[in-house]
This record gives C-alpha cells, sequence and structure tokens, in this order.
C-alpha cells in the first residue's frame, strides 16, 4: 500500500506545481500587456509605448485650411499608410528621422503633399490653416453661437481653390425648421465688410450683386450678433455661388452646411487669418 501512497502524493504534487505555474504565467503576461497598453473607458484601447532610442512618432491631426477637422483622411508617410479616425488624427511609429513627404487623400479636398523634417521622439506638425487642406472647389465654413441674452453670432468663411473666381451671390440662415432668419450678405451691409477684410475680395454689381473672390484664396468672418428667440437645434447657411458664367447668366449653385447651436458666452470666435496660395 505504501508505493501507491507515495505515487499519488507524488502526483497531486505536481498537479498543484503545475497550476501555480500557470497562475503565475497568467499573472506575468496580464502585468506586461498592461504595462504596453492604457484602456480608456473600457472600449478603447490605445498604446502607450515610447519609441525605440533613435527612432521618431508622428502624431498629427489633419484639418483644412479653415482649422476644422477632416474625418478618415488616407495618409501616405513614403512607403506607409495610415488612416486618420473620426476626429482626423493619425499616428505613425517606430520612424527613422529624417525628411519624409506626407501625402493625404480626403473626400472633398484637394490631394495633400507637404516634406517634412521628422526628429528623434514624439512629431506633431499642425495641418490646418496655411498647412490645412484645400477643398476640390469651393468651402464654406459655417459656426453658429448662442449667447444667454437671446443673442447669436458666427463665423462664415470661403475657401476658393479654383483659378478663377468665384462669384458669391447669398448666405441665408435658416432656423432649425427651415424659416430664414437673415441674409448675412444682403442685411447689415454683408457685402462691404467682406470686401473691407481683403483687397482680394471686390463687390460686383452687375448682372446682379455679388462677392468676387479671387482664385486660391480662404477668409473667415464673423457675422455681428442678431437678436430674437433662437432654440437648440441644427442651423443651416445657405449659400448660393458660381462661376463667372453662372453668374452672367444668374444661375447658381447652392450649397448647404449645417452646425448646431452652442453657446459662447465670452464672444470670442478666436478667427484665423486671412490666406492665399
Amino acid at each position: 500500500m505504501r508505493p501507491n501512497i507515495w505515487y499519488h502524493l507524488l502526483k497531486t504534487v505536481i498537479i498543484l506545481l503545475l497550476a501555480y505555474l500557470a497562475v503565475v504565467g497568467t499573472l506575468l503576461i496580464t502585468t506586461i500587456i498592461r504595462n504596453e497598453l492604457k484602456i480608456l473607458d473600457g472600449t478603447e484601447v490605445v498604446s502607450v509605448l515610447t519609441s525605440s532610442p533613435g527612432t521618431a512618432i508622428l502624431r498629427t491631426q489633419i484639418r483644412n485650411v479653415f482649422g476644422d477637422p477632416v474625418p478618415y483622411g488616407v495618409v501616405f508617410i513614403n512607403n506607409r499608410i495610415v488612416q486618420g479616425d473620426s476626429t482626423g488624427t493619425f499616428e505613425a511609429a517606430s520612424l527613422k528621422p529624417g525628411r519624409y513627404t506626407i501625402q493625404i487623400f480626403a473626400g472633398g479636398y484637394e490631394k495633400y503633399s507637404w516634406e517634412i523634417q521628422i526628429e528623434e521622439g514624439m512629431n506633431s506638425p499642425p495641418i490646418k490653416y496655411e498647412t490645412g487642406l484645400w477643398p476640390e472647389f469651393f468651402l464654406v465654413d459655417f459656426h453658429i453661437f448662442f449667447r444667454d441674452d437671446s443673442q447669436v453670432l458666427g463665423i462664415v468663411g470661403y475657401a476658393n481653390s479654383s483659378e478663377e473666381p468665384i462669384y458669391i451671390r447669398q448666405a441665408t440662415l435658416l432656423n432649425p425648421q427651415g424659416e430664414v432668419i437673415t441674409d448675412l450678405l444682403h442685411d447689415n451691409d454683408g457685402f462691404k465688410y467682406y470686401a473691407d477684410l481683403s483687397s482680394k475680395v471686390d463687390i460686383v454689381e452687375e448682372p446682379q450683386k455679388a462677392l468676387k473672390w479671387a482664385p486660391r484664396m480662404w477668409l473667415s468672418g464673423e457675422f455681428p450678433p442678431i437678436k430674437g428667440d433662437f432654440r437648440p437645434g441644427l442651423y443651416t447657411l445657405e449659400v448660393h455661388y458660381g462661376t463667372f458664367d453662372d453668374h452672367k447668366l444668374g444661375r447658381y449653385r447652392v450649397l448647404q452646411i449645417q452646425d448646431h447651436l452652442d453657446l459662447e458666452s465670452n464672444w470670442n470666435p478666436h478667427l484665423p487669418s486671412t490666406s492665399t496660395d
């Protein structure tokens, strides 16, 4: 009987030892993974590993000439391909320091190409305003803000990426019910306001009044406070624009852009400056 007792005892010890090693191994692997990954909100896993000595990370956000994020752009960095997320942010790690050509493809925008110097460590060159993406043809920037004294104001900008002038006939602000609030050009002397901002913006009177927007130019401006009963929701800016031939015929293209009414208590939209390419 004694050999059987020793056999069973040895078997039990071996099983306990294997179980102990399995638990220790699991804990070790979990610790390594948690040191390499940071878990945010229980759903998104983001690498927090720093680059190896002598290598570089490129992490930045794709924005257009107005500074607005451009989501889901496809980015070519020499022979590598990455894609921006819903905020336009992308990252490329383990790069060698040196000169790189960044190419970006995004719907509604021109092909983007920029040569930059990548240094060791983290690199976050700004892609916005002068270095931002240009539209394929014409782009309108629209942001509306509400203050607690029943007034709204906002930012409206235009970008002409073509080689010919664009004629802007009207810019009508609509409430969430589709009702006209005001025409930002025809009311409150909006034509003169934009013409005073830049010598590259002219007012033409014939055959109908319009802004003549210079080629390869973008410019943002504010529209003055408007009093009224403004409710939360999506507000629409409807812009009528066209080429020289469109303008002669009085036949304009229509572009609508929407923005949700936001509270802006300090009335400081932080406007970018004008730029030409």
